[in-house]
């Protein structure tokens, strides 16, 4: 299928990114897939609780099972086999401000940030001299799409109905028939919201055109078009899964001052979003149409697989410095869309109800997401105190997109996805610090900050601090915990697209997240 099926399915209110309103939560005026193309590059590292409360700053540390994902070297430090396992619990918090009205909302969620085995075949000895080789495999969380926000107003000054009117304009009633015609709306061109809404007779033509329309809540005052009374406007929006990366890793050290190290990535996307907008009549007898409410909900679900490569090192020129670099490949990843969307509307005088749904819609598309490269430095004060710091370079304006043949001609051209990445996109810097002291051999207390650089030029970072704490045994057993917080971020709010004659009202929406980690683990 033409990947226009999604674009002219989806309706306004599908995640997207552009630089017209790239700080809009809904990402109302972009297309679809160059969202899907940010979206799915994006990697905020969990990581084991060790990790993560020392903001993964790990480049040049390594030594641990979450580290793994960001510098292959990581392995080649054990000079012993290791196992550990990473709980997560996060909670997600939003609030929203709509025409004057503020809602919270709070979402918790459980999963598994981390789990891996290092197996160390050692041939180091306790002198300077040696070498170690080990082979590792771990599961890494990359990225949590988890939240929800809800936001609710009432006005009378426009209706998510009339940019559906707007979008049905310059198509005969007949065509948007759904009775006549079992391939809408993909052979007429119109988003599935539009049929939807004239087959449940929320759109109707003007009285004196045949293919412009305007909708239920709007009355005709002479020739003026205006909203008939009081809506109360209601919208939900929940998103769940993840990306999680399966490596294989080789690595190994050389005279206890080299250590190197290659992963195999292979990434599993799983994403849900689900949307519910709708608008009910304060008092349905101002409105000509005898119009009381509607429910409009839009349901996708996305699955991929990608695979990559990384390179890294860590070298120690002197005692208590560490230096790391890595590189890592673009993750050619193939992704599956299916999407659906229904709509049931209420009248009184007479009292009816109308329900349509579309058929489901499905789209394979393939994208190739940003090279990265990553340095890093710390400093280890004996066996009392480490310093880090890291900088990551991210390449998303070479991210790519092409239909599952490999052909990039359906997203290339003047203002095609693949153009509008190139000119909106850019090469981000991300930092990562983290300290860790230890009062006592067998206690670390640790903190760190991770600063993410927006893949859009004027873009909203994104901003994380943290602090732990871990224990390990004289015999080999070892338990961590983080506390991940990301800072407030605030971004502005529409529900619904500007038309000629209508403004939409822009509300704000703030968000933030708190993760709790626990590893658990053994050394042998």
């Amino acid at each position: 299928m033409k990947k226009s099926l999604l674009i002219l399915s989806s309706i306004l209110l599908v995640t997207a990114v552009s630089g017209q309103s790239v700080n809009d939560a809904l990402r109302i005026s972009q297309r679809p897939y160059v969202a899907s193309a940010s979206l799915f590059s994006q990697n905020f590292y969990e990581g084991t609780a060790r990790t993560a409360a020392m903001g993964n700053a790990f480049i040049s540390l390594g030594g641990d099972v979450g580290a793994i994902s960001i510098n292959p070297a990581a392995s080649g430090i054990y000079k012993y086999s290791e196992f550990s396992i990473t709980p997560s619990v996060n909670a997600y918090r939003s609030t929203s401000d709509y025409l004057g009205t503020a809602v919270n909302n709070n979402l918790a969620s459980f999963g598994v940030s981390s789990l891996g085995y290092v197996g160390s075949f050692s041939k180091y000895n306790k002198s300077r001299m040696g070498s170690n080789f080990n082979l590792s495999f771990s599961i890494n969380k990359l990225n949590n799409y988890n939240s929800r926000f809800s936001a609710s107003g009432r006005t009378n000054q426009s209706s998510w109905l009339s940019s559906v009117a707007y979008g049905a304009d310059g198509t005969l009633g007949t065509e948007l028939d759904m009775t006549n015609n079992n391939e809408y709306p993909f052979s007429i061109g119109v988003p599935w919201r539009s049929v939807l809404a004239y087959n449940a007779f929320l759109i109707d033509p003007l009285p004196d055109s045949d293919d412009t329309y305007f909708g239920a809540t709007e009355n005709l005052v002479g020739t003026s078009i205006v909203i008939g009374g009081d809506l109360d406007q209601n919208f939900t929006r929940e998103t769940n899964g993840g990306l999680s990366e399966f490596v294989v890793n080789l690595g190994g050290g050389i005279a206890n001052k080299l250590f190197y190290g290659v992963n195999i990535g292979i990434q599993s996307l799983n994403y849900t979003d689900r949307q519910i907008y709708s608008e009910s009549a304060v008092n349905p007898a101002l409105f000509n149409s005898g119009f009381d409410s509607f429910e409009h909900t839009y349901s996708q679900t996305t699955t991929g697989v990608g695979f990559n490569a990384k390179l890294g090192i860590i070298y120690l020129p002197v005692k208590g410095l560490r230096i790391g670099a890595t590189i890592a490949t673009p993750t050619l990843m193939t992704i599956s869309d299916e999407w659906e969307e229904k709509i049931v509307s209420n009248f009184i005088n007479p009292s009816e109800t109308y329900t349509k749904r579309s058929s489901i819609g499905d789209y394979n598309y393939n994208l190739i997401t940003p090279m990265r490269v990553g340095f890093g430095a710390s400093v280890v004060i004996g066996t009392v105190g480490i310093l880090s710091a890291d900088v990551e370079g991210v390449g998303y304006n070479w991210m790519k997109l092409s239909d599952n043949y490999g052909n990039s001609n359906p997203f290339d051209g003047t203002g095609g996805e693949n153009e509008t990445i190139s000119n909106d996109f850019r090469f981000a810097k991300n930092f990562r610090f983290g300290f860790e002291v230890k009062p006592v051999p067998q206690l670390a207390l640790r903190g760190g900050y991770s600063f993410y650089q927006s893949p859009e030029t004027g873009g909203l970072d994104n901003h994380f601090v943290s602090v732990g704490a871990g224990v390990i045994s004289k015999k080999g057993f070892f338990g961590d915990i983080a506390v991940i917080h990301k800072v407030k971020q605030t971004e502005s709010l529409r529900l619904y697209a500007d038309v000629p004659g209508s403004t939409a009202p822009v509300g704000s929406l703030e968000n933030s997240a708190l993760r709790v980690m626990l590893t658990f683990g053994f050394r042998f």
